[in-house]
C-alpha cells in the first residue's frame, strides 16, 4: 500500500512544474529542482530510514539531467512510481529511466513544445495582430493553459505507466515528433507572403514606356524578395556574432535606410 496522499503526489506535480528554474546549475543543470520535486514525497515512503533517505537525495542530486519541463512530467511521474515500489535498487533504476530518457525526450519537447508552438501560432497571431485582430491574444492564452493541461495529464500517465512508458510508446512518439517538425516548417514557408512585405518602388523609364522592378520579379518567382530576405536572416541567424536582438535591430536599420532613400 502506498504511503503517499493523492495530495503529496499533486505536490511533486506541482513542484515538478516549476523544477527547471529552481537551482540551476552548470555541472548537473536541471538536477536539484528534479531533487526538490521528488525529495520530499522520498522522505515520506522511506521516513523510518534516515541514511537511505539521504543516500536517494544525494544520487539524484549528483546525476546529470537535463531535458524539457513537459516531456519531463513522464519522467518524474515514472521515477516517483518506481520509488513506491521500495524494491532494492529502484533508485538506480529510477535515475537509469531518467538519464535514458532525458535526451531523447529533450528533442521531442524542444519540437514539440518550445519550437513548433512558437512558429505556428506566433504565426498566427502575428498575421491576426497585422489585420487589426485580438483573436492571436486569445489563442496564445489557450495554447499556454494547452500546456498545462497536457503537463498535468503527462505526469498522471507516467506515474500510472511508470518504466513500461517507454517501450510502448516509442514509435507513436516518433511519429508525433516528425510530423510537427513537417508542419512548424510548413507553417514557416506558407506565411512568409503575408507577414513579410517587401516591394521594390524602384521604375526604369524608356522615353514613355516603364518598367518596374518589382514587376520584373513577380515574374521571376511571386514573393521572390519576402522568401530571399527571410533566407538571409535564418542564415545569419545561424552565425556565431548575430543574435536574434541584433538582427531585429539590423532589420530596422536596413529597412528604415531604403525606405529613406525611396527603394522600398
Amino acid at each position: 500500500m502506498s504511503k503517499l496522499t493523492k495530495k503529496d503526489i499533486q505536490m511533486v506535480q506541482l513542484r515538478s512544474w516549476m523544477y527547471q528554474w529552481k537551482s540551476f546549475n552548470y555541472e548537473t543543470m536541471q538536477s536539484p529542482g528534479f531533487t526538490n520535486a521528488i525529495g520530499p514525497a522520498i522522505e515520506k515512503i522511506y521516513d523510518n530510514d534516515k541514511e537511505l533517505v539521504k543516500e536517494k537525495i544525494q544520487k539524484y542530486l549528483t546525476t546529470f539531467y537535463n531535458t524539457t519541463n513537459e516531456p519531463s512530467q513522464i519522467i518524474c511521474g515514472a521515477c516517483l512510481a518506481i520509488e513506491e515500489s521500495e524494491v532494492e535498487g529502484c533508485t538506480d533504476t529510477a535515475i537509469a529511466l531518467r538519464t535514458g530518457l532525458m535526451g531523447p525526450f529533450a528533442g521531442i519537447g524542444d519540437a514539440i513544445f518550445r519550437i513548433s508552438p512558437k512558429v505556428i501560432f506566433g504565426s498566427l497571431a502575428g498575421y491576426m495582430a497585422l489585420e487589426g485582430s485580438l483573436v492571436g491574444v486569445g489563442l496564445g492564452i489557450l495554447v499556454l493553459l494547452a500546456f498545462y493541461f497536457i503537463k498535468y495529464n503527462f505526469f498522471w500517465l507516467g506515474y500510472r505507466e511508470g518504466a513500461n512508458f517507454i517501450t510502448s510508446r516509442t514509435e507513436q512518439i516518433k511519429n508525433l515528433t516528425n510530423s510537427t517538425i513537417i508542419l512548424g516548417l510548413t507553417m514557416v514557408g506558407t506565411m512568409i507572403p503575408s507577414t513579410v512585405k517587401i516591394k521594390i518602388k524602384t521604375v526604369f523609364t524608356y522615353g514613355e514606356a516603364t518598367q518596374s522592378i518589382q514587376e520584373i520579379l513577380d515574374k521571376i518567382m511571386p514573393y521572390l524578395l519576402p522568401v530571399l530576405v527571410t533566407a538571409v536572416i535564418y542564415w545569419l541567424l545561424g552565425k556565431k556574432n548575430f543574435t536574434t536582438v541584433r538582427m531585429v535591430w539590423l532589420v530596422i536599420a536596413f529597412a528604415t535606410l531604403l525606405t529613406f532613400i525611396g527603394v522600398m
